[in-house]
Order: structure tokens, then sequence, then C-alpha cells
């Protein structure tokens, strides 16, 4: 019910300026009149990888492994801590992207940037909403803790 007042009312407010929106998607923050609450409605896409991560990794230690010839080992530590696996056996989606941050102009490390952009694959993907109380007077916002199931 929440999700959809929430699209209500923010197809009303684009309808009353005789716009057009794109796609059910977008992160939105809600304020009451008096600045009290704040209702965030969010949306997150759930990401994994596919076999492409395995070359994209096989590339990088080529690039590792040209770069730090006759340097030390915590080099190649750097960037493997980005492959690491967490108990479930799985990579931090956040790190990996993180390498594509990297201002690196090689040909070997382009292409194992574009094979982690190929790997990437949306699995499905999560929506909440948030509900926060402005603590006295102050921008701070205290979460207010909602319990749907019990509803």
């Amino acid at each position: 019910m929440a999700f959809a007042d929430i699209a209500a009312f923010i197809e009303t407010s684009a309808e009353e300026y005789g716009a057009k929106l794109r796609g059910a998607k977008g992160n939105t923050v809600l304020y009451t009149f008096d600045g009290r609450f704040k209702v965030e409605r969010r949306f997150a896409d759930n990401i994994t990888f596919d076999e492409r991560l395995a070359a994209a990794k096989a590339l990088i230690d080529e690039c590792i492994t040209e770069w730090s010839q006759g340097s030390r080992d915590e080099i190649k530590t750097l960037i493997n801590d980005a492959f690491r696996v967490d108990q479930q056996g799985q990579v931090s989606t956040t790190r990996v992207l993180g390498l594509r941050r990297l201002n690196i102009v090689h040909p070997t490390w382009s292409r194992a940037m574009e094979a982690i952009s190929d790997s990437v694959q949306v699995v499905g993907s999560s929506s909440y909403v948030r509900v926060y109380e402005r603590i006295g007077d102050s921008d701070q916002y205290r979460q207010i803790p909602l319990d749907l199931a019990s509803v």
C-alpha cells in the first residue's frame, strides 16, 4: 500500500506540471509540511557476476604481473582484495565495481574493465520504504523502526 500511495503522489505532482515520468524506479524522499517526518522510497538492483568475471581477473593478474616485476608481493594484495570471497563464496560487488573507477590507461586493464562491465547481471531488485522523525530542532533524523510483518 505504501509504495502505491507514494507512486500516486509522485504521479499527481508530475501531472500538475504536465510532466510525463519515465519508468517506475527512482529513489524519492518526501517530507511532511512541517519537516518533522520524512519518508524515503528506495530501489536497489541485486547484481551478481557471470563467468566473464574470471576472464577479467585473469587480465588483471596479467597487468599486476607486468607492473609488479621486481616489487613486493603486497602490491598484488591490493587488487586481489577486490576478488576476495565471503562466507557464501560471493565476491563483493562494491569492491569489484570499484576497480572500474581507477584511472588506469593500459590496453589489458581496459579489456579487464570491459569484461567486468559485461559480466554484471541484474538478478532482481529490492524496494523499501523507510520513515524518519526529526530529532528536535536539528537537521538530523532518526529512523522509525517499522515491523510490517506484524501489521
